[in-house]
């Protein structure tokens, strides 16, 4: 696909969650509402400038399978860590505020690693900084640095999931670019 072809799919994608968006405020998809939505979007693209929305180059189904079950199983035992901690030893649980250096140069995956870690009990984001790829995130319970790294190792296995089940044009190039130094 061409770099003008994928720059217009990207720009209909943001239209289109634009108009998502609209039609979830509104509750109901009548035509006046449709018609509305559609001038709206056409009005916000005429004013502003919108961010592209990232593309994916290749979806891996059989890779994505396993980031949402491995996924799932993170949310299951997280949330047991947490409730065991909560009942047995509340005052007694610790946290740490852990960084992690982001391998991605994606916004999208950078986006699914960071919602991810955010839905998991015990596990928050705090602070991002897109320049250095750093991501700091409040892990519990965290009251060694064995279980800080452990919550690190975990963000990180999950960045490693998604870039497997999703493959980005800004990590092809960053790989292009390893690739070529390392000849």
């Amino acid at each position: 696909m061409s770099t003008r072809a994928r720059r217009l799919v990207s720009r209909l994608g943001m239209a289109g969650w634009l108009f998502a968006v609209w039609l979830l405020l509104w509750g109901r998809a009548d035509p006046l509402i449709v018609a509305g939505g559609a001038v709206v979007v056409l009005a916000v693209y005429l004013v502003s400038r919108l961010p592209a929305v990232p593309t994916i180059k290749r979806i891996r189904p059989l890779w994505l399978a396993v980031a949402l079950a491995e996924f799932a199983w993170d949310l299951l035992v997280s949330s047991l860590v947490i409730a065991r901690h909560a009942l047995y030893r509340p005052r007694a649980v610790r946290g740490a505020i852990v960084e992690v250096n982001a391998r991605t140069r994606s916004e999208l995956i950078l986006l699914a690693v960071t919602t991810s870690i955010s839905l998991r009990p015990g596990t928050l984001l705090v602070d991002l900084d897109w320049d250095r790829h750093l991501l700091r995130i409040h892990a519990m319970p965290a009251g060694s640095r064995k279980e800080a790294d452990a919550a690190r190792k975990g963000v990180l296995r999950t960045e490693h999931r998604l870039m497997r089940a999703l493959r980005t044009s800004e990590d092809a190039a960053e790989e292009d670019v390893s690739t070529r130094e390392d000849r």
